[in-house]
C-alpha cells in the first residue's frame, strides 16, 4: 500500500504519537540520512567525545542532549537498518517542544510527514502497515483484538490460500473462501466507523430520557413539550465491544412549515440513512406508528413503568424498557447489539478491516464469478497497492 510518498533518496521526520501536550512524545526519522541527521545534532552522555558511533547499530540507545544549545534531553534509539536506518527520538511531549525538534531535522534535510505515511514506509507488509494504523483508532478492546489478528495475518493467509486455489483451478474452493470473506465486511466497515443507531418515533415517547439512559449522562434535554428536540443529537458508545453513534431525533408529526418541522425532517432522513432505526412506541398512550416497513427498522416500547394504555402483544416481539428506571435497557443494549453483528468471528478469524479492503474483497467475488473469471488474477496481484 505504498504512496507517491516514498522515494530511496529521501527522509522523512514524523511524530509517532497523538496531537496534544503530553509528558513524553515520540518523534521518528526514516531514510537513508536519518543517521547522519542524528550525529549531527544529538550529544550523548555516555561518551568521551559526545559523539554517536559512525555507523548505526541496531538495538542501541543512548540518553543525550537534542538541538542547538541547551536542546532538549531524549533518548535516542535505533530500531533498524535495513532496508532503511529508522531512529525513534523519546522526548518530552510539550507542543513546542515537538515544533523544535522537527524544525532542527527539518534544517539538517529531512521532510515532514504524517504517522500514518511513515508506517507505511516502514513495515514491509502492506496488511500490518494498514492494521497498524487501524489499531490507533480502535475504539474498545473487542476491536482491537480483531485487528490484531489481522495484523498478525489472519486475513494475508486467507488471501493467500484464495489464490492458490484459483491457481489450482478449484473455483469452488477460491469462492467458498471469498463469500465467507466478503459475509464480514459489513463488520469490517465499522471497526473504526461506528455502526449508526437512530432513535425515532412520535414525541414525547421518551427517545431523550432513553438516549440520557444509554450515555449515562444528560446529553438530550428532556422535556414535557413536544418538538423539544430539534436537531439530532449524537453520542458514541459501546454495546458489547461494538462501536455505536446513537442519534436522537425530533418527535416525527406533521410540523412541516416550522423550525421544528425541520427537525422532523432531519429526523426522517437519519432513521432512513441509520444501519438501524429503533422506533419508540410510548406503553401508556395509545401508540404512533411508524407507518412505513424497512430492513433496519425495530420497535422498542417505552414506558413500560407506567400502566399500559394498549395491549403490547400488538407489537408483536417489539422490546420493553422503560427509561426513566433502566427496565429492560440492558436487555435492549444486547439485542441491538446482536442485530448490528448477529455472527460475531470468533478469535483468529480473518476480517477485511477496512472499508477499501472490503471493497477490493467483494471486487474479487464479482471477478471470479464473471464469465471466464474477470481479471481476477490480476486484482489479486495489486490487492495492496
Amino acid at each position: 500500500m505504498k504512496t507517491g510518498f516514498e522515494s530511496a533518496a529521501r527522509t522523512f521526520v514524523a511524530c509517532m504519537t497523538p496531537p496534544g501536550s503530553a509528558a513524553l512524545a515520540t518523534l521518528a526519522l526514516y531514510g537513508p540520512n536519518a543517521w547522519p541527521i542524528i550525529r549531527d545534532s544529538f550529544r550523548p552522555h555516555a561518551t568521551k567525545d559526545h559523539r554517536l558511533p559512525d555507523q548505526a547499530i541496531p538495538g542501541k540507545f543512548w540518553l543525550g542532549k537534542l538541538g542547538a544549545g541547551p536542546g532538549d534531553e531524549v533518548v535516542v534509539a535505533v530500531k533498524q537498518i535495513q532496508p532503511a536506518p529508522y531512529v525513534e527520538i523519546h522526548c518530552h511531549g510539550g507542543r513546542e517542544v515537538l515544533r523544535y525538534l522537527q524544525d532542527n531535522f527539518e534544517s539538517h534535510g529531512a521532510e515532514s510527514a504524517s504517522w500514518e505515511e511513515l508506517t507505511q514506509q516502514i513495515e514491509v507488509d502492506p496488511c500490518r502497515a494498514a492494521a497498524l494504523i487501524e489499531l490507533a483508532q480502535a475504539p474498545t478492546v473487542r476491536i482491537a483484538s480483531i485487528i490484531l489478528d489481522q495484523y498478525q495475518g489472519a486475513v494475508s493467509r486467507v488471501l493467500g490460500e484464495i489464490q492458490s486455489a484459483f491457481e489450482r483451478n478449484d473455483r469452488e474452493e477460491a469462492r467458498r473462501q471469498l463469500t465467507e470473506l466478503t459475509g464480514c465486511a459489513n463488520l469490517g466497515r465499522h471497526l473504526t466507523n461506528p455502526w449508526r443507531v437512530v432513535l425515532a418515533g412520535a414525541p414525547n415517547v421518551g427517545k431523550s430520557s432513553l438516549a440520557n439512559r444509554l450515555a449515562g449522562y444528560l446529553r438530550s434535554v428532556v422535556d414535557a413539550m413536544p418538538g423539544t428536540t430539534r436537531d439530532i443529537v449524537t453520542t458514541r458508545l459501546a454495546l458489547d465491544g461494538w462501536p455505536v453513534e446513537l442519534a436522537d431525533t425530533a418527535g416525527i408529526r406533521a410540523a412541516e412549515e416550522s423550525l421544528e418541522g425541520q427537525g422532523v425532517a432531519l429526523a426522517r432522513g437519519a432513521a432512513a440513512e441509520a444501519d438501524l432505526c429503533l422506533w419508540l412506541l410510548d406503553g401508556s398512550v395509545e401508540p404512533i406508528w411508524p407507518g412505513y416497513q424497512s430492513a433496519n427498522l425495530r420497535l422498542v416500547i417505552n414506558k413500560v413503568d407506567l400502566p399500559p394504555a394498549w395491549s403490547h402483544e400488538k407489537a408483536g416481539e417489539a422490546l420493553r424498557v422503560s427509561a426513566e428506571t433502566g427496565e429492560g435497557v440492558a436487555e435492549m443494549c444486547a439485542a441491538v447489539a446482536a442485530w448490528l453483528v448477529p455472527d460475531p468471528p470468533p478469535p483468529g478469524s480473518p476480517v477485511p478491516f477496512t472499508p477499501r479492503i472490503c471493497d477490493r474483497v467483494e471486487s474479487l467475488l464479482k471477478s471470479l464469478d464473471a464469465e471466464g473469471h474477470g481479471d481476477f488474477a490480476d486484482k489479486m496481484k495489486r490487492f495492496w497497492d
